[in-house]
């Protein structure tokens, strides 16, 4: 009994010694010496000119822009981060989105995707400025296109008859394999290249744009076209 109460004793007065020797540490004051450090005043510079460390703007002020080139930057780590790490499985899935987000990008701007790839397409009557326009009966084969509500196909007859008006009046050299273009860089008097341009920009958009066109597009076409050959 004497031993366990000498423990006891001896564990007591080893604590109260340990918890003195803590609080005589605390109030001590502290005399060790603190070195100042400057930062380096060019990467204070670079920091503060570095958008991502502005802080001081809330998410609503950064433009659409900005947020976009964030995002792509963003993708563009993944990316590599994703190729350093060997993950293919999510290397397949980055790809895929960026793919995604391309077609997106060329469906808002109205492009034709079908441009980038090759195959065998279903043909299309009245080929790319190709035929033989003055072997054409142009009022019949507009008037039978109206009859079948086909307006695109219309417009692009409408046009084709503007290339054979100006052919037979000699104001430019009608050849097979030439583009619209071509043709409109050969007009020297300008009142029949103002008149002709618009009916070439209503050409390309019924054939070329994918639009829905409709009757009163096909009659205001039509009615340029009948003012325009005036001048011819």
């Amino acid at each position: 009994m004497n031993s366990i109460r000498a423990l006891l004793l001896f564990i007591f007065f080893s604590t109260l010694g340990q918890l003195y020797a803590q609080e005589q540490n605390t109030v001590l004051p502290d005399s060790s010496r603190i070195e100042v450090r400057q930062m380096d005043a060019d990467i204070l510079t670079t920091l503060k000119a570095d958008p991502d460390m502005d802080y001081g703007r809330s998410p609503s002020a950064i433009n659409l822009w900005e947020r976009f080139k964030r995002w792509l930057n963003s993708l563009i780590n993944s990316l590599i981060g994703a190729a350093v790490s060997a993950n293919w499985f999510n290397i397949l899935l980055i790809i895929l989105s960026v793919v995604a987000l391309i077609y997106v990008i060329l469906r808002l701007m109205k492009v034709n995707v079908n441009m980038f790839y090759t195959g065998k397409q279903a043909a299309t009557p009245h080929g790319v400025l190709d035929e033989d326009i003055h072997a054409m009966d142009f009022d019949k084969l507009i008037q039978e296109a109206l009859q079948r509500n086909e307006y695109r196909l219309a417009i692009r007859l409408l046009f084709l008859k503007s290339l054979k008006l100006l052919a037979d009046k000699h104001h430019i050299l009608w050849q097979p394999g030439k583009t619209n273009h071509d043709y409109l860089n050969e007009l020297s008097a300008q009142n029949l290249k103002t008149g002709f341009n618009e009916l070439n920009f209503y050409f390309e958009y019924a054939w070329y744009g994918n639009f829905t066109i409709n009757e009163t597009l096909y009659k205001k076409v039509d009615a340029l076209y009948n003012d325009w050959k005036t001048n011819v």
